[in-house]
């Protein structure tokens, strides 16, 4: 009789193991779902993706590097800049609509620290526009050749310049060394990299001077 209840036993053990075994197997997935974790939704992939203002974090000394001789806490500060994707790769996010934000940082130096007031741009709209290619030169038109054009230099009045639509209007710079990006309303450096290599120094882009080449 023992033998016929310790084969019961086993019988029931082996059928236990196999019930664990079945509750542990993977489920199969169920729709919008990903062995690693939620599958984000086209439409919020879109609406995150395209261009438009987006907080990002920017070096304060970008914006303002004539504050190069203080410490500045927080070092970056968060601003809403223009960002995403545009449909064609000819096209680039560029800003339309801006408006100043003033923060307030703490400046120290020398162990003497106090909070100052910065001025920041932050961007408001945003668009898709066409990619401008920056200083071409216009090819000049072939004067005609006749016996009313020798010895003749004729004028053509240039129409007025006015503001390209294209463009936004940014605050001008702080500092005299430098100049807006119409793209961007980020002061750059009037003085370029290869007039400072020319004389054998190079380009600090904080204090926009030609300093001694760095060993």
């Amino acid at each position: 009789m023992r033998a016929p209840r310790e084969t019961l036993h086993l019988l029931l053990a082996t059928a236990l193991l196999l019930i664990g075994c079945a509750a542990k197997a993977p489920q199969p997935q169920t729709k919008g779902t990903h062995p690693l974790g939620e599958v984000m939704q086209w439409m919020e992939v879109y609406n995150r993706s395209f261009c438009q203002p987006k907080e990002m974090l920017v070096p304060v000394s970008e914006e303002h590097p004539a504050e190069v001789e203080h410490l500045l806490a927080p070092s970056c500060v968060p601003l809403r800049r223009c960002a995403g994707c545009c449909a064609d790769e000819g096209l680039q996010c560029v800003p339309t609509r801006m408006h100043v934000v003033v923060m307030e940082v703490m400046k120290t130096r020398y162990l003497h620290s106090h909070l100052g007031q910065l001025a920041f741009v932050e961007h408001s709209a945003c668009e898709c526009r066409p990619k401008t290619n920056s200083k071409v030169n216009p090819e000049r038109p072939v004067r005609p050749k006749g016996k009313n054009s020798i010895g003749r230099k004729h004028k053509k009045k240039r129409p007025p310049e006015q503001d390209s639509p294209h463009l936004p209007s940014c605050p001008p710079c702080s500092d005299k060394r430098r100049r807006q990006d119409p793209q961007t309303c980020q002061c750059r450096c009037r003085r370029r990299s290869q007039h400072c290599q020319d004389r054998g120094l190079e380009l600090n882009e904080h204090s926009c001077r030609c300093e001694k080449l760095r060993r």
